[in-house]
């Protein structure tokens, strides 16, 4: 080897080392890619809370909201979105009814719940002049799914109706779907059906979204389209507490913090804002991988989500939530203090931690100069 290659030979070497340096710095402090939302919803008071986020959040854009049959009666809840919408000022997203009934069973939530939507659940929202779209939930959702440029997920925070209705009518834009990002189910706990109806409904296997439409969240399960279901088994870590209120009421400033502060009941779950808040940040809770079937005509189990093991994978399934990160992030992204959490690449593999040090690259760059400089006077000298 000639004492130029020997000199050669460093240089190269530090290169690669800077390279590869900046090569994760780019990785790292990449800025978050837009995620288009479409999101179909029942409109009851954590539903909005979940679309506060979701449209406060800078990388999603919510490009159409469909109703379903779940806590607030179809018409109620459309006018009460159309309302939201009014009330932060936004009237450049088409809102349309879904079907009124689930698909075959007569379930449905608690008539007093459903009727609380008669009267806004007692928010306060203005009125609007905004109309809701001509078509229907499932006919908006085919047809801005089939029209966008980019893959759009659809975020479901009630009953699984619309969009069954939706992958039966049009199966062609499965391929357009990134994923459904949903709110139900119980794995390894039980179900809230039986306990909050007060035992009316004897089913304490499934929860209220899976349970109301369960053929509608078997077409949905069988589609295979890629599914991440945020299940009871995270919810439960994410209760809504008074500490909660407290510190929200003491720094709130945005009118989608005012919203959320008296759209929250303390003593009831995060069930759809910690749904929203994993779409944008999943390393808030823990997923896993899961062949659910779901339980369609076995008595008083319908509804149920079982994990089989058996079968490939068709869902990714989040079983537990670190309730302090989604505070923080839920908090800062509604009140307008935008922390800088990266969206994690893979969901069964969350990661944590900043970015790294800008210094770091003007380190590595400077050893190369120095090296590289080094060099050139010592082979001149030679």
């Amino acid at each position: 080897m000639t004492k130029r290659t020997r000199l050669l030979v460093p240089i190269i070497v530090v290169l690669f080392i800077a390279l590869g340096c900046f090569s994760l710095v780019r990785a790292d402090t990449q800025v978050q890619e837009e995620i288009k939302v479409f999101v179909d919803t029942d409109a009851a008071p954590d539903d909005f809370s979940a679309l506060m986020y979701l449209l406060r959040h800078p990388s999603v854009t919510v490009i159409g909201i469909g109703i379903s049959c779940g806590v607030s009666y179809v018409d109620r809840g459309v006018s009460n979105t159309l309302r939201v919408l009014e009330y932060l000022g936004i009237s450049n997203i088409p809102v349309a009814a879904g079907k009124y009934t689930p698909l075959v069973v007569d379930h449905a939530f608690p008539k007093s719940w459903r009727e609380s939507s008669n009267n806004s659940y007692g928010l306060d929202l203005p009125t609007t002049s905004q109309t809701p779209s001509e078509m229907n939930a499932s006919e908006l959702m085919i047809s801005l799914i089939s029209g966008a440029q980019e893959n759009v997920t659809i975020v479901c925070l009630g009953p699984l109706t619309n969009i069954a209705i939706a992958l039966e009518a049009q199966p062609s834009i499965k391929s357009k779907i990134d994923k459904i990002h949903l709110m139900g189910g119980a794995v390894e706990v039980a179900g809230n059906v039986g306990p909050e109806s007060g035992g009316a409904i004897p089913n304490y296997v499934a929860e209220w979204n899976m349970w109301v439409d369960p053929q509608a969240a078997d077409i949905v399960f069988k589609s295979g389209v890629p599914i991440t279901m945020v299940s009871l088994d995270a919810t439960n870590h994410v209760p809504v507490t008074e500490d909660f209120k407290i510190r929200l009421e003491g720094v709130m400033v945005t009118p989608e913090a005012r919203f959320v502060y008296n759209a929250t009941t303390v003593g009831l779950y995060f069930w759809d804002p910690l749904t929203a808040v994993s779409l944008t940040n999943p390393e808030v809770v823990t997923f896993e991988e899961h062949h659910i079937a779901i339980v369609v005509d076995l008595l008083n189990h319908e509804g149920q989500t079982n994990s089989t093991g058996a079968g490939s994978v068709n869902a990714i399934v989040a079983v537990n939530a670190d309730a302090d990160t989604f505070e923080d992030l839920f908090i800062g992204y509604i009140n307008g203090h935008l922390p800088t959490t990266p969206i994690t690449s893979t969901p069964t593999t969350p990661t944590s931690g900043g970015p790294m040090e800008p210094l770091l690259i003007f380190a590595v760059i400077s050893g190369v100069a120095v090296v590289a400089i080094g060099a050139v006077v010592c082979m001149r000298r030679k």
